[in-house]
């Protein structure tokens, strides 16, 4: 990876929450895809791509973002012939979420997929090598950081998806989420509602 290049914030997602400090994805990840998708949302928002208006959420201007895999989320968001609401976009975005974003990490070389290890492990198998402990360690910096909208975006994610940091009392957490956008808040919303159901499930 060129030296100077980082992640969107949905890489970020992957690197420091989605998968483990071994490059490993959990066999049980309750709602974390949906993390990956609200997290690309999460990107435009931020770099001022999209807004939410009476709930659904649309595209603003006609500018690409650079990163491809974002750039793809807002043309399909742009073309959508129907207003769809953020809960939607994230239920229909995380089911490509995981494939598209490991994808891009690989090209830019921060993760090499490596194969199924027979036995597999009971709790988790083996998906990745991180190949950019540099990145890696970034992505959790930032996580835990708190210095900016970015991060704090990150650190609200992985908390609506049920991982939240233990650095952070729950009130700084709270306050730190009412610096967003109002369409960023209602994007941890959907996640979080998204996430709910599945985490009933799992306790079943």
């Amino acid at each position: 990876m060129r030296a100077g290049v980082t992640t969107s914030l949905a890489g970020d997602f992957m690197l420091a929450v989605y998968l483990d400090g071994q490059g490993r994805v959990p066999t049980y990840r309750t709602g974390l895809d949906f993390g990956l998708s609200g997290a690309m949302l999460m990107q435009l928002a931020l770099d001022g791509l999209v807004r939410t208006v009476d709930g659904h959420l649309v595209a603003v201007g006609a500018a690409q973002p650079r990163d491809r895999v974002l750039a793809d989320v807002f043309v399909r968001i742009q073309s959508s012939r129907k207003l769809r609401t953020v809960s939607q976009w994230v239920r229909i975005l995380s089911g490509s979420a995981h494939k598209r974003l490991a994808a891009a990490l690989i090209a830019e070389r921060v993760l090499v997929r490596t194969p199924w290890r027979l036995p597999l492990p009971t709790e988790a198998a083996r998906r990745y090598d991180i190949l950019c402990g540099e990145q890696y360690g970034a992505a959790v910096r930032s996580l835990r950081s708190g210095a900016d909208d970015r991060s704090v975006a990150l650190a609200a994610l992985a908390t609506a998806c049920g991982v939240a940091s233990r650095d952070r009392e729950g009130s700084e957490c709270e306050t730190m989420v009412r610096s967003l956008s109002p369409t960023c808040t209602q994007i941890l919303t959907a996640v979080a509602a998204c996430v709910w159901p599945v985490a009933l499930c799992s306790w079943d």
